[in-house]
């Protein structure tokens, strides 16, 4: 029996959708189903924590938030793949006991680079210097660079492979430097009103070293991954867990909302299983808190201060950061974050084997929550059912 879950945040992203994805990687193996989790959008600058115990916890950001209970993950090729954070992470769970199965990469994801990180890194301190505030218009991870460049010098991990063999990888990388630039210049960053950084467009010896690093990190992700299309996956795998990043109020596509990013819902999802025949069931998870919270700026309906949902509650996770500030937080919006959830569910149409769920997490954490879910949390260890 081939099932897919599609784990997808409602709001703007920090719902629990770490927590909902390893729920259902857990079922799926407590029936034997051999699951998968699939990254299907954004990159690395996901932040989604597994709670283990009391104790223990981790912040998945390269792997699947099944990945400590030996569930592989699928880098399908809407997915920007970070070998930067991949050979970080990889290092970091090791030293945490967490032996990461290996994973499986589609040969045509595309790559983002540490002079994407660069650029975004450098832009956001000059908007700092020049307005006094950041903007936040970055998670530090690259991702605004390497997609705002695109088509220029964007090469897909296949390529890069291909690079290294052949001996042309420097080539290929100076015009990823000059394309990076590029973008530098259309955001007019004055670099002198940042002279922290002029260190890194001037001393060839950085320059140098950071892509001698970068090959490095190439090779060590080729290294740890099995390469084939979701195809090839699909028939392998019988259970697919696509664990999205971000929330639908951050859509590419989302109407009147501020600093958009990746398609954050339905569609990569769909477009990989709607001509699947044999796929028998596919349940979308839409995932929320019982209030609202966002990262940087941008409109956010109902918000409010931290102490008016819960004075005593400490978020260990979304601590305040020189990328994203401090997190935001609002009342439920349940009439919006509704029109969102049909707005993105029309895609599948009247495919009968989709079927809507809604996860309401941190229950524990504010009363006045209206939701009514299928699925409920009330501490970071465990999901429950509504009878």
């Amino acid at each position: 029996m081939k099932k897919a879950t599609i784990v997808i945040g409602a709001n703007y992203g920090d719902e629990g959708k770490g927590l909902l994805t390893r729920y259902f990687a857990n079922q799926a193996l407590l029936k034997n189903s051999q699951p998968i989790i699939i990254f299907h959008n954004g990159t690395a600058q996901r932040g989604h924590t597994v709670d283990y115990d009391p104790n223990f916890r981790h912040i998945y950001h390269h792997f699947g938030s099944g990945t400590g209970d030996k569930v592989p993950t699928f880098f399908a090729e809407t997915f920007w793949v970070h070998p930067m954070e991949f050979y970080k992470e990889w290092h970091e769970l090791q030293n945490q006991g967490i032996f990461p199965p290996k994973c499986f990469c589609d040969l045509n994801a595309k790559v983002v680079t540490p002079f994407d990180m660069l650029i975004d890194h450098a832009t956001e301190a000059y908007i700092t210097k020049e307005h006094q505030e950041p903007e936040h218009g970055s998670c530090g991870y690259g991702t605004w660079c390497a997609t705002d460049r695109e088509p220029l010098a964007t090469y897909t991990i296949s390529q890069y492979i291909s690079f290294i063999k052949e001996g042309t990888i420097d080539f290929y990388l100076e015009e990823v430097w000059n394309s990076c630039l590029l973008q530098l210049v259309r955001r007019k960053v004055d670099l002198d009103k940042i002279p922290e950084y002029n260190k890194y467009f001037t001393d060839p010896t950085i320059k140098k070293n950071t892509k001698r690093h970068f090959i490095s990190d190439l090779q060590f992700f080729a290294s740890k991954n099995i390469f084939c299309s979701f195809d090839g996956i699909y028939k392998i795998f019988n259970n697919f867990i696509f664990e999205g990043a971000q929330g639908l109020g951050l859509d590419v596509n989302c109407q009147n909302e501020w600093h958009t990013t990746s398609n954050t819902g339905l569609t990569n999802p769909y477009n990989m299983l709607s001509n699947k025949t044999d796929l028998q069931e596919a349940e979308v998870c839409y995932v929320t808190r019982s209030y609202v919270t966002r990262h940087g700026v941008g409109p956010m309906g109902n918000e409010t201060k931290k102490e008016q949902i819960n004075r005593t509650m400490f978020d260990r996770t979304n601590i305040t950061n020189d990328f994203q500030g401090a997190l935001r937080y609002g009342f439920p919006e349940k009439e919006k974050m509704e029109e969102r959830i049909n707005r993105d569910f029309v895609l599948v149409g009247g495919d009968s084997r989709f079927q809507k769920t809604l996860a309401v997490t941190h229950c524990n954490e504010f009363s006045g929550s209206n939701f009514d879910g299928t699925y409920f949390s009330k501490n970071p260890f465990s999901v429950f059912i509504n009878k």
